[in-house]
């Protein structure tokens, strides 16, 4: 990822958007799809949306940044026919597994205390 070059929330999007937009995701695994529509509306709608603070702001984008690359995962292991999740237990793993997300990507166990860093803002919520 080079952030010189990602100038705006659809841009940072445009990575999802080739795993689940520009793909047979939308006929093949529409609840996935769909899924996948919903986080990004929210994500575009917290991202343009005025009110709030930045903090509050990035709290609710990382929260769906981390379903977005749990969703990202699970998909590519289904369509490879790595796991034989439906589609509605890979959202609801997606939507479990949110909190916990930032931890496991920095080898944080659940029982410690998060460090004061902008990664675990999401856990705020």
């Amino acid at each position: 990822m080079n952030l010189k070059t990602i100038q705006s929330a659809e841009e940072y999007l445009n990575f999802f958007d080739e795993e689940f937009i520009h793909s047979p995701c939308s006929y093949t695994h529409p609840k996935i799809f769909n899924f996948y529509l919903s986080l990004r509306q929210r994500f575009l709608a917290i991202y343009e949306q005025d009110e709030g603070t930045f903090f509050e702001k990035m709290s609710l984008l990382l929260d769906i940044d981390a379903q977005l690359q749990i969703l990202k995962e699970l998909y590519v292991l289904k369509i490879s026919s790595l796991n034989e999740y439906t589609e509605e237990e890979i959202i609801q793993l997606t939507v479990k597994d949110k909190t916990c997300f930032y931890r496991e990507l920095t080898g944080l166990q659940l029982n410690q205390k998060a460090p004061w860093s902008l990664i675990y803002l999401s856990e705020a919520q």
